[in-house]
Formats: structure tokens, sequence, C-alpha cells
């Protein structure tokens, strides 16, 4: 029986792979049809059978280059193995990361229709502590509790929006109160309001644990969490605290 033999065109017909792809592949060595005499491509069903092997190890997520060492250099059924492995390993990654993104996504799509645009400024610092937040619930289960950690991170969706909405909804109390006095009875009954917010997500023993944190921790806190002040802001808010503590105590912690 006569080995079939196609034109370019009727070997893209055939497969449904645009010209234009298949003379890449030719150029980066993945795939090469015969030449005739007038250098017109010839491709075989020896070709078509190497382009399914192309676009099932690209379906893979394979680059091209890894692509061409199995096909062109016959590496054994082990080390395909182990490649696939490998893929396996760094797709189950991608997709951590790419659910990841897509949950803050949602996430600030959620915020932007309940609170409106928001300044460019706040938005990315939703971003980058929505990024940090496995590394903050890492720090909460290790000097906290994992019980604190489960309250504050494992939570749905709906959850984790309002406890953004109350992160801007404290960042706009702070920003208007701090161009008065930090130990008004507006500042105290909204301190009091988050403070009281904030305690609710502690176990007895993160609470506990709180007080014995060492300073170095505390840093390291900082690093991990952005907080949407300036210095004039920040210094209010610690003034405002003390003043809070002092006057009220902060339950299990300081105080009455």
């Amino acid at each position: 029986m006569e080995a079939a033999h196609y034109s370019i065109g009727k070997f893209a017909e055939l497969s449904g792979i645009p010209i234009r792809t298949l003379h890449y592949y030719e150029e980066v060595g993945l795939l090469c049809p015969r030449r005739q005499d007038n250098g017109h491509r010839i491709y075989g069903s020896a070709d078509l059978i190497t382009l399914q092997k192309i676009i099932g190890l690209k379906s893979l997520g394979f680059s091209l280059e890894r692509i061409r060492q199995f096909i062109h250099h016959r590496e054994p059924e082990m080390k395909l193995a182990d490649a696939l492995r490998i893929q396996q390993q760094a797709l189950q990654a991608a997709r951590v990361e790419l659910d990841k993104s897509l949950e803050i996504i949602e996430r600030l799509q959620a915020i932007l229709q309940r609170e409106g645009e928001l300044e460019h400024e706040m938005m990315f610092l939703l971003i980058r502590n929505m990024l940090r937040e496995d590394k903050q619930r890492s720090w909460a289960a290790e000097h906290l509790s994992e019980h604190t950690a489960t309250t504050l991170f494992d939570i749905s969706q709906n959850t984790a929006v309002e406890l953004d909405r109350d992160m801007l909804a404290f960042a706009e109390a702070v920003r208007r109160l701090s161009t008065g006095k930090p130990d008004t009875s507006e500042v105290e009954e909204m301190l009091g309001f988050y403070v009281q917010r904030t305690l609710s997500f502690l176990d007895d023993k993160a609470i506990a644990n709180f007080a014995q944190i060492p300073e170095e921790q505390h840093e390291k806190l900082e690093q991990l969490v952005d907080l949407p002040f300036n210095e004039r802001e920040t210094a209010w808010l610690d003034e405002a605290l003390a003043h809070y503590a002092a006057k009220f105590g902060l339950p299990g912690i300081t105080g009455p």
C-alpha cells in the first residue's frame, strides 16, 4: 500500500493546525517534513503521528524545547515518567497560585461592588495583604494559636470580604478622627468596637500568648501586614490606643 503524502495545506486541514504554526514547528526543529525538488514541503503519516505527540505534550504544559528532546532524542520511558511527575508538581503549584489570584480578584470585585471605587493606594495595599495571607496565617498559628489562625484565615470568601470591609471602615474612621484629639468619646467608641471585634477572633491561648510575643516577632508581623496609615495617623492611633487601654483596659490582656 502506498504511503500517504500531504501538501502543507492538506496537512494543516487534516490536523487542524494552522500553516503558520506548522512553519514555526519546523523552525524550532519539532516537525521536519521532507522537501520535494521544487522545495515544497511533503508531510507523511509519520509526521501526523509526531504532530499528535507534540499536541499531547504541549497540552500538558511542556515547553517546546522539552517536547523536541522527547520526540527526537528518544528519551527512556522512565525519564518521561519523571518528567511527567515534575510537570504534575509544577502544574499543581501553578493551580494553587491561579486559584489564589482568582480568589483575590473575586474579593476585590465584591469590595468594589459594595464600596465603589477605591484609591489606588488602598487597592494595592489590599492586594499586598491578600498575597501575604499564607505567611500571616503561619505567623498566627505559631505565635497565637492554631484556633485563631483557622478562625482568621480558613474562612469563606464572603467572610473574607466582610473582614476586608472592616479594615476599610477602620482605616476610614482613623483618617477621619485623627484630625482631632485621640481621647474623645467618639474615638473611644470607635476603638472599643474594633478592639472587641479583634478579641472575638482570639481564643484564651492566643490571648495568653499575645502578651509574651517577643519584640522581634511584633516587627515581623508589621512586615507581613501593611497598614493604610501615614506617619501622623500612626502616631495618633498609638496615642489613642494607649489612652483606651489606660482607661478601659484590654480584656484578657491588661486592665479590668
